[in-house]
């Protein structure tokens, strides 16, 4: 399967103040396949900034969970 993911925080339609924001999410893939990356865009696909994977990295061949990221932005 091709990487899937999703964005958890903020929520669709939550107000955000300005300064910096940290967007976050999980992806997963599948056949036991390992996420190594995971690009996000806030701009409807025009740019995309490659978000930190969080936590332990899975032995390889063995990836059968989600994995946590998440993205510091500034918000205007």
């Amino acid at each position: 399967l091709p990487v899937q993911s999703a964005i958890t925080h903020p929520r669709p339609g939550t107000a955000v103040p300005a300064g910096e924001l940290t967007v976050k999410g999980y992806a997963w893939s599948g056949g036991g396949r390992e996420v190594v990356r995971v690009d996000v865009s806030l701009d409807g696909g025009r740019s995309w900034q490659v978000a930190r994977l969080a936590g332990k990295r899975p032995v390889p061949g063995r990836a059968w969970a989600w994995v946590l990221w998440e993205l510091r932005v500034p918000a205007p």
